[in-house]
This record gives C-alpha cells, structure tokens and sequence, in this order.
C-alpha cells in the first residue's frame, strides 16, 4: 500500500521544523512508517537537520504565486502551511492553497492566529498585521477544501530574546502591564498538535484550534526565572516610547515594532487572556497536557545563566 503523502511548507520556520520533527519521531514510533513526509522549504541546501530526520524528504518550494507548485504538490493528501511572518502573509498564504487546490490535495491545515477567535475579532481588526488571520481564514473556507485552522497565540520561545538583559540586568522590560494575562504556545507542543492532525486529518475537518500552553503574565515571569535562576529577576515596565526606540535600535523594521506594539497594548487590554474550552485543545488533540511555565522553564533555565 502506498504511503500518505504529508507536506509541509515552510518547514524551516520555528513551527514547520517542529511539526516535521515531531511528525518524523511519531511515524516511527507510532504510525507504523504510514506516512511520506516532505518539507518544503526556499534553499534545500540549508535544511542538514530535516534532511537528517528518519523518513523526511526535503522539497524546494516557496509560497506565493509560483506556478511550479501545483506540480509539487501533485500526489499529496494533506498539505502543511506555515503561513509567513511577513506584511504580504494572506496573498502568500491563499496563493499556496490554491496551488494545492488546483493539484488535488485533499487537506490543509493553516497556520492562523488565536486573535481570529470570536472573543479578538475587534483586536484583530485594529492591528497592523493580525488583520490578516481573518482574511486567511475566510479565503481558505471559499476554496471548498477541507481545512484544519492551527491558531498560535505569541510563542514562548520568544522569550529567548531576553536572555542578553536577564544574564547581564538581572531584569525584563517592556511596556506590559505585568499583572496582565497572556496566552502562549511552546514551540514543541505546537509541533506535536500539527503533527497528530497531519497523521489523521479525517478527525479534524473544519476545525479551528487555539494552540495554547499556558496562559501567564509578565509578573509570573520574572517570578518562575527568579526561582529558577535563584536570584531575583525583577520586571521593569518601560514607555512604549522607549521600547519603540529600543525595538528600531535592535534593527527591527518600523512595522515589526508596530505589531509588538498591538501585541504589548493587546496584553495591557487583557484580550489576550484566553482560558475555558479553548485552552484544552492541546490536551485534546495530542492526548497530553501542554507544557507548563515551570517545566518550561527548567528545560530552558541554563540558556539564561
């Protein structure tokens, strides 16, 4: 019998290497070798570490209007797309699925965000970029595709960027409120959910999900470093004045710091706050509880020493 092919493009993203990864370890050791799982990534020459999964084929494609897609995915069941973090994401993102439409895939699932739930439709709509998730979403319902929307909230990971303040300041800043919930997916847990939809989509159809690990504040924070760290990590709330000017000194192009803008402003309004039914479909899809802040965090806690 011949296997199920998977795709999944964009498979050099945080999110697309993880779901490979985790697709790739769960085909060995539980689906009984099922599956043909191809990553799709721009430079083939850079992806040693999808090549070296068991079972993965690394497939040069790039998202966007390209013609050769269609013959690229030609032969695939179920089709992964890592939408980009990139101002043109929705006309790059619906110009892949209906690549894939066009070349008969009978599954997408999509990298959304968790802004597009009901209770963020009026955040959404105000921000400078996450106005794109509903766009996206509305334009792959239309295809007439069967879908699987993967709404990611801000990731954990990112959390990474404060290693250099946390080693040297034993601080954290932003413009955050700190006693403000907000909700985060780990990368890992992330890549876990895709990859059970992808093994069996059939499950799945027409479904959104929010992928959330925890729901935390900037206060529980700096309190889980302190205590993993062992010395006090305090939290400093700065002007949005001043993380602007921070942000554009790191580098950052003027609309990457607007959308950590919306982001901070989303905490302080306490929209991002997502908790009830929502918060178990991790859990749901993966048979396994998320990864909480205190694991988290003693996986991590030498990168920060």
């Amino acid at each position: 019998m011949a296997k199920q092919v998977v795709f999944v493009i964009g498979a050099t993203g945080s999110i697309g290497a993880a779901t490979v990864t985790e697709l790739a370890l769960a085909n060995v050791e539980k689906y009984g070798d099922k599956l043909d799982i191809r990553a799709g990534v721009r430079n083939p020459e850079k992806a040693d570490k999808l090549k070296a999964l068991p079972g993965v084929s690394v497939v040069q494609a790039e998202m966007g209007p390209d013609k050769n897609l269609v013959e690229t995915f030609k032969g695939v069941h179920t089709l992964f797309i890592n939408t980009p973090g990139a101002t043109n994401r929705r006309p790059l993102t619906v110009a892949t699925a209906e690549a894939a439409k066009s070349a008969g895939v009978k599954h997408l699932v999509v990298v959304s965000g968790v802004s597009t739930g009901p209770m963020h439709e009026e955040l959404t709509k105000s921000s400078n970029l996450t106005h794109q998730w509903i766009e996206i979403e509305s334009a792959i319902k239309q295809l007439g595709v069967p879908y699987t929307f993967l709404r990611l909230p801000w990731f954990m990971d990112n959390f990474f960027g404060l290693a250099g303040e946390i080693k040297s300041k034993s601080s954290i800043s932003s413009p955050a409120d700190p006693t403000k919930p907000l909700t985060c997916i780990v990368v890992k847990d992330a890549g876990s959910a895709g990859a059970e939809v992808l093994a069996d989509p059939s499950k799945h159809v027409n479904k959104a999900y929010s992928m959330i690990s925890n729901c935390i504040s900037y206060g529980d924070l700096a309190a889980a470093f302190s205590e993993a760290l062992g010395r006090e990590i305090k939290y400093v709330r700065m002007s949005y004045e001043d993380a602007r000017k921070m942000f554009l000194g790191m580098g950052l192009q003027e609309w990457q710091v607007d959308v950590f803008a919306d982001f901070y402003k989303a905490v302080d309004s306490g929209m991002l706050a997502v908790t009830g039914s929502d918060a178990d479909d991790i859990a749901n899809i993966t048979g396994k509880k998320p990864t909480d802040l205190k694991t988290w965090m003693s996986m991590v806690a030498g990168a920060f020493k």
